[in-house]
C-alpha cells in the first residue's frame, strides 16, 4: 500500500476570496483512487475542511512532526503552497498542482509540476494573491492528476 499525503489548500486570503491556488477537483481525484492501494492523509491548517475518502486528517502540525509524517509516506500531492518549499529542504519528492503561479519560478525540478497551460499564468508572478481571480479553467484535469499518481515511481 502506498502512503500518500495531500495538501489541498493554500493560505486563506485577507480579502476572503477563494485562493486561486486551491485545486477544485481533489474530491474527484480521491474518489478515483479510493478503492486502489493508497492510504491518504490530509494535512493543512486547523481551519481546513476534511475531504472525503481521507484515512487520516492532521491539521496544524509542528514542523518536526510534519517532517516526520512526510518521511513516513511514499510521496505527497499539494497545491502551490508551503508544502513543496518545506519538502525541498529535505529533498522529499511530490506532485505539485499549479494554476496561476509559474512552476519555472516556484517549482522544483525533482517534483512533478503539473500546469494546464502557461496562458493561465498571472502576469505579475510576485503580486499579491488578493489581486488575482480564481479561474476554474486554469486547473489541470482530475484524470491527468490520477494518471500521474498511478504512474508515481
Amino acid at each position: 500500500m502506498k502512503k500518500v499525503i495531500i495538501s489541498p489548500y493554500s493560505q486563506t486570503l485577507r480579502s476572503g476570496k477563494e485562493n486561486p491556488k486551491n485545486y477544485p477537483f481533489f474530491e474527484e481525484v480521491l474518489k478515483s483512487i479510493k478503492d486502489l492501494n493508497f492510504q491518504i492523509t490530509q494535512i493543512g491548517r486547523k481551519d481546513e475542511i476534511r475531504l472525503p475518502y481521507i484515512k487520516e486528517f492532521k491539521m496544524g502540525l509542528a514542523f518536526k512532526d510534519l517532517k516526520k509524517l512526510i518521511l513516513d509516506h511514499d510521496f505527497w500531492i499539494s497545491v502551490d503552497n508551503f508544502l513543496p518549499h518545506f519538502c525541498n529542504t529535505f529533498n522529499s519528492r511530490g506532485i505539485v498542482l499549479f494554476s496561476k503561479s509559474d512552476p519555472i519560478i516556484f517549482g522544483y525540478n525533482h517534483n512533478i509540476n503539473l500546469l494546464k497551460d502557461r496562458k493561465y499564468l498571472r502576469p505579475n508572478q510576485f503580486n499579491s494573491w488578493d489581486e488575482c481571480n480564481y479561474d476554474l479553467d486554469a486547473f489541470i484535469s482530475p484524470s491527468l492528476v490520477v494518471s500521474t499518481i498511478l504512474n508515481w515511481r
